[in-house]
C-alpha cells in the first residue's frame, strides 16, 4: 500500500534530487508494508531508509556547495537534515524498545517532514541553484510558492 504518493507537485527541477526524492517516498511506503512482517523485515527497511536519507541529504549540501549558495543557508539546511535524523533515530529508539505507538508516530513523522521539506525548503533551494548556475526553474511547478 502506498502512504506517500510521488507527484510532479514535489518537482524541484534537479534531476538527481527529484529522482532521490521519489526514491525516498517509495523507502517510506516499504517501511509503511513492513510493519507487520517479522522484526528483521522492518529492521531492514528502516536500515535502507536511513541510508537513503543520509546519502540524499549529502546531495543535497553538495549541490548547495557547488553551486556557491551562502554557507549561512548552506548550515540552516543541513541543521535541518541533523534535526530530522536525529529524531528518525529517537523514534526508531522507542519503536526497538518496544513502544507500540512509536512505528505510526515514525511514519507520521517521516511523511510529514519530508512533505514539508520538499515542497518548501528544498524548492526554495532549487531556485536558488538554479538562479546561480543561470539554469531555467520549473515556473509552472513554483506558480503558488
Amino acid at each position: 500500500m502506498s502512504v506517500m504518493h510521488w507527484s510532479v507537485s514535489y518537482y524541484t527541477g534537479l534531476p538527481e534530487v527529484d529522482r532521490q526524492h521519489e526514491a525516498l517516498f517509495g523507502l517510506v511506503n516499504r517501511l509503511y508494508d513492513a510493519r507487520g512482517d517479522r522484526a528483521d523485515v522492518l529492521d531492514q527497511a528502516f536500515a535502507e531508509l536511513r541510508d537513503y536519507v543520509r546519502e540524499h541529504f549529502s546531495l543535497e549540501e553538495a549541490l548547495m556547495a557547488e553551486s556557491g549558495l551562502d554557507a549561512g543557508y548552506i548550515a540552516r539546511h543541513h541543521a535541518a537534515h541533523e534535526n530530522f535524523v536525529m529524531r528518525v533515530d529517537e523514534l526508531w529508539n522507542f519503536h526497538r524498545a518496544g513502544s507500540e505507538s512509536a512505528a505510526d508516530e515514525l511514519l507520521g513523522f517521516l511523511m510529514a517532514w519530508l512533505r514539508e521539506h520538499i515542497l518548501h525548503t528544498d524548492r526554495k533551494m532549487a531556485l536558488e541553484i538554479h538562479a546561480r548556475m543561470g539554469t531555467e526553474a520549473p515556473h509552472n511547478q513554483f506558480a503558488h510558492f
